[in-house]
């Protein structure tokens, strides 16, 4: 009878730091880069660290003392969330751009720009023939952060200039 007890005990526990340790982000890194942000109208040295965390992909940009993160999200739908240190909450961007040719990713009217030739380099792979030849993409996100708008090459100076207004 007491080595049943014990048994149920351990099993007890078994589930209950199962659950405990589900719950926890699980963060596994897919590489670093050394590049340029700009922020503020200026261009810093910046490092950037790209990595999965649970469902997402964060990428955090660290340039003198700040931290600037943004994540990816695809499920239930694509979309794209950021922050100005790692002590704030996570908002939804309001629009995205890419230039392949700069191979610079920028968000929220370019208030942060990136040069990251790693992550587009997976874009363009991951799009297949779509994204093929072009030279630049752009989306806006409606408030629930789901992809409102989307843009490419000349399409993307008119959405720009839209986006001004």
């Amino acid at each position: 009878m007491h080595s049943l007890f014990r048994c149920r005990v351990l099993t007890g526990l078994t589930v209950l730091l199962g659950s405990l340790s589900a719950s926890a982000a699980v963060a596994q890194e897919l590489y670093t880069l050394d590049t340029t942000c700009r922020s503020g109208g200026k261009t810093h040295s910046c490092k950037v660290v790209a990595s999965n965390v649970d469902d997402t992909t964060e990428y955090v940009h660290t340039f003198g003392s700040n931290i600037v993160s943004y994540r990816v999200i695809d499920d239930p739908y694509v979309r794209i969330e950021g922050r100005a240190s790692e002590t704030k909450p996570w908002v939804s961007v309001k629009n995205a751009t890419i230039d392949f040719q700069k191979e610079e990713l920028c968000f929220n009217s370019e208030a942060f720009c990136v040069k990251n030739p790693t992550y587009l380099a997976d874009v363009l792979v991951g799009s297949g023939d779509a994204m093929q030849g072009r030279t630049k993409a752009g989306m806006v996100f409606a408030a629930n952060g789901r992809v409102d708008v989307a843009c490419f090459d000349n399409g993307c100076t008119r959405l720009k200039e839209a986006i001004r207004k």
